[in-house]
C-alpha cells in the first residue's frame, strides 16, 4: 500500500472520528430532547409529592422540557426507587429520594433489595422538613417536660401516631422514647395526615409529624405543639423550642429530601439537572412557595445529597437498633 492511500486512509478514519465525535456532542447538547419522568416513591398530596411537582415545573420550564411527576406507591419508598434503578440511565428517569429510602430502610430492612450508593447516583440535595411534636388538645399538658413527667407516671398508656413504620415520625419519636427514658405506645397508620386526623380526633396522644402536613391544624388551634425536632427554630414557629432547648441536649431529626438517577447515568447529565434544581430551589419565588410549607431548601453540589446520606445512616440505625422497629 502507497504512502498516499495510507494518508487517505488516515483522512477518512479521522474524518469518520471527528463525526462520530460532532453527532455525539450535538445529541448531548441537546439534552433533554423529550419529556423527563420524575418518579415519587410516596402517595400524591404529601410534601415529597408536592415539593417535587413545584421543583419539576421550575426545572422543566429551565431546560425546555416538560418533567412529569409520576407516584410509585409501596414498601416506604421501595418499590419507587426500584423503579428508578430499573429505568434506562439516559437522563430521562429522575427519581425522588428522601432520609427514609436512602438512610432508614438499610437498617429498617433485613433485606433491602437495593444497594442505593452502587445502583442509584445523586441528582440533587434540595433541603429538609422539620418534624413537630404535638400533643391532642386535652391532654393537659403544654411543654415537653410535663409530657415526659405525664409519660413516666403511666409507662405503656400515652399512645403516639405516625405516618408507618419506619418513617421519619415513628422514629422520632423512638429517639425521644430513649433519650426521654418514657414508655409510649405506637400507632402506625396509612400515611402522616391520617396520623394527624387521628391526633385532632384524640385517637391518639401525640404525633412527630412535618410541619407541612399538621400545618392546618396549629393554625386552627386543634392540636397543641411542644417543639421541633431540627437543630434551629423554625420561622414559622419561632416561639416553638427546639428538642434540644427543652433538656433533650443531642435530640435532632429531619426529614430532607433531593432526586436521584440510575447509576450509570452520563454525569454530564447529571450535572445539567442539578444546576437546574438548585436554580429552581434557590429562586426567591420557590423559597417564598416552600416556606410556606416549612420546607427550607438547602443546596450543593451532587455528591453532598449522598455524604448526607452516609452521615445519617448510623443515626437511625442506633435508633432503630434500640428501638426494636422493623419492617421484615
Amino acid at each position: 500500500m502507497s504512502l498516499l492511500q495510507n494518508f487517505d486512509r488516515l483522512l477518512r478514519r479521522m474524518s469518520l472520528t471527528a463525526a462520530a465525535m460532532l453527532f455525539t456532542g450535538s445529541a448531548f447538547a441537546a439534552y433533554p430532547e423529550r419529556p423527563i419522568t420524575l418518579i415519587v416513591p410516596f402517595n400524591a398530596g404529601t410534601t415529597p409529592d408536592i415539593v417535587s411537582r413545584l421543583l419539576a415545573d421550575a426545572v422543566g420550564h429551565d431546560i425546555g422540557q416538560q418533567i412529569v411527576v409520576l407516584n410509585r406507591v409501596g414498601a416506604s419508598g421501595i418499590i419507587g426507587t426500584q423503579a428508578v434503578i430499573n429505568a434506562p440511565a439516559d437522563g430521562y428517569t429522575i427519581g425522588f429520594a428522601n432520609a427514609g429510602t436512602l438512610a432508614i430502610n438499610q437498617s429498617l430492612y433485613k433485606k433491602l433489595p437495593y444497594d442505593a450508593d452502587k445502583q442509584l447516583a445523586p441528582v440533587a440535595l434540595t433541603g429538609f422538613v422539620q418534624n413537630v411534636l404535638a400533643v391532642r388538645k386535652d391532654l393537659g399538658v403544654k411543654s415537653v417536660s410535663e409530657l415526659i413527667t405525664l409519660a413516666r407516671s403511666a409507662p405503656g398508656k400515652l399512645s403516639v401516631g405516625s405516618g408507618g413504620n419506619g418513617t421519619t415520625g415513628h422514629l422520632s419519636a423512638e429517639m425521644f422514647k430513649a433519650m426521654a427514658g418514657v414508655s409510649i405506645t405506637h400507632i402506625p397508620y396509612k400515611g402522616g395526615p391520617e396520623a394527624d386526623l387521628a391526633l385532632m380526633r384524640g385517637e391518639v396522644d401525640l404525633v412527630f409529624e412535618n410541619i407541612t402536613s399538621i400545618s392546618p391544624y396549629l393554625k386552627n388551634g386543634s392540636v397543641v405543639p411542644l417543639a421541633v425536632t431540627g437543630a434551629r427554630r423554625d420561622s414559622r414557629l419561632p416561639k416553638l423550642p427546639t428538642m434540644a432547648e427543652t433538656g433533650l441536649k443531642d435530640y435532632q431529626a429531619v426529614a430532607w429530601t433531593g432526586y436521584v438517577a440510575p447509576a450509570a447515568t452520563d454525569p454530564q447529565i447529571l450535572d445539567i439537572l442539578n444546576k437546574a434544581f438548585n436554580k429552581a430551589a434557590n429562586s426567591d419565588a420557590m423559597k417564598a412557595r416552600l416556606a410556606d410549607m416549612a420546607y427550607e431548601v438547602t443546596t450543593g453540589p451532587r455528591g453532598a445529597f449522598f455524604d448526607l446520606a452516609r452521615k445519617e445512616r448510623p443515626v437511625w440505625a442506633a435508633v432503630i437498633k434500640s428501638s426494636g422497629a422493623a419492617i421484615d
